[in-house]
């Protein structure tokens, strides 16, 4: 009896470490924003993003992510401020997620990333 109830809390423990493993948000994602160009995320862990457009770096910022929902920080919209942005991150699977905007003060990233799909960029 000890030995099945060892291996059931196993098995129970292993699936739910799949399944954290399964929703980070850490890693490189590709997007195509709703305004047309295609792009990329990077969301690393130590709590900075960077947006590449073309190859070439765009934005940089702070995020924090917290069960479903990201908080972002950068100056993307110009001018000298940093520009906060809401999202509630639903998982879609191993490999895609979608934005869906809680709240943003910059309008542009607002249009572009509200409803966004972006697909996990795999190494090899």
């Amino acid at each position: 009896m000890k030995l099945i109830l060892c291996l059931l809390a196993g098995v129970i423990f292993s699936s739910c470490r799949q399944n954290h493993m399964e929703h980070s948000i850490y890693g490189k994602w590709r997007v195509k924003f709703n305004s047309g160009p295609m792009a990329e995320a990077r969301f690393h862990s130590n709590g900075t993003h960077d947006f590449y457009i073309d190859g070439k770096l765009f934005s940089s910022g702070k995020s924090t992510f917290r069960s479903d929902t990201l908080k972002a920080y950068d100056p993307i919209c110009g001018g000298n401020g940093e520009y906060y942005g809401t999202y509630k991150v639903d998982f879609l699977g191993g490999d895609s997620i979608r934005f869906k905007v809680i709240d943003d003060s910059c309008r542009p990233r607002r249009f572009d990333m509200d409803g966004t799909v972006l697909h996990r960029i795999r190494k090899g």
